[in-house]
């Protein structure tokens, strides 16, 4: 069955090529574009929709405000917040708002298209490498940000982290799906499960999103410089 999509963003531009995206996908369907937040809110009065695109700032009621409203009337839909840029407080009020993730408008059609999948399948939590990695580096102490050079091995080790486990670690930060991870890594998909699940265990974490913010933190994963 088909994932069906609502895409809402002011820019025109923006709604073309997030549509696009979705609908070069034979196992997505866009079922409605709009330009804001109110009409996004009229069309999810009736059934139809899985995943919302909602952009973080819009004319008239703002994305996260929106998030919130969709996630209590209709808290059997998913919503990933798009912006161009973030700050950690965003992020941070847009999870809180019940977002499935958070994401840069330049991510990757791929990208995207995985965090759909991973939204409507309530696989965890989605956000972009380079914001996960803000939001590491911002907690860091002075003197964690001071240590926090290549010590991956020593990581990885301390934490009896496998290597296959540290290659699922690298996929999942890339904010790779499980199919994407085990498409790459010659998996299968209850395999990449598995490690994740494995993950969550060594790194005491209960989403991706904490995984990848730990794997920041504790110098597993190289962070992308943000891009904020």
């Amino acid at each position: 069955m088909s994932i069906h999509v609502l895409i809402c963003d002011d820019d025109p531009i923006v709604r073309e090529a997030l549509a696009g995206y979705v609908d070069r996908d034979p196992g997505l369907e866009v079922v409605a574009v709009v330009d804001n937040a109110e009409d996004a809110l009229e069309r999810l009065t009736e059934p139809g929709t899985d995943v919302v695109l909602m952009d973080l700032a819009l004319p008239g009621m703002d994305g996260i405000t929106a998030t919130r409203i969709i996630r209590t009337r209709r808290p059997d839909v998913a919503v990933l917040m798009l912006t161009t840029f973030g700050t950690d407080e965003q992020v941070k009020e847009a999870i809180g708002a019940g977002a499935a993730g958070f994401l840069l408008k330049s991510t990757s059609a791929a990208a995207l298209v995985a965090a759909v999948r991973t939204a409507a399948t309530r696989a965890g939590t989605v956000i972009t490498p380079e914001l996960a990695s803000h939001l590491a580096i911002s907690a860091m102490t002075p003197e964690q940000a001071e240590n926090s050079g290549p010590r991956a091995a020593d990581a990885a080790e301390s934490l009896g982290l496998t290597e296959r486990e540290a290659e699922v670690l690298e996929l999942l930060c890339a904010a790779e799906s499980n199919a994407g991870i085990a498409s790459t890594l010659k998996l299968s998909e209850s395999t990449v499960k598995s490690h994740v699940s494995s993950l969550m265990t060594k790194l005491n974490c209960t989403s991706r999103l904490q995984i990848a913010v730990r794997a920041f933190e504790r110098g597993l994963v190289t962070p992308p410089r943000p891009s904020l």
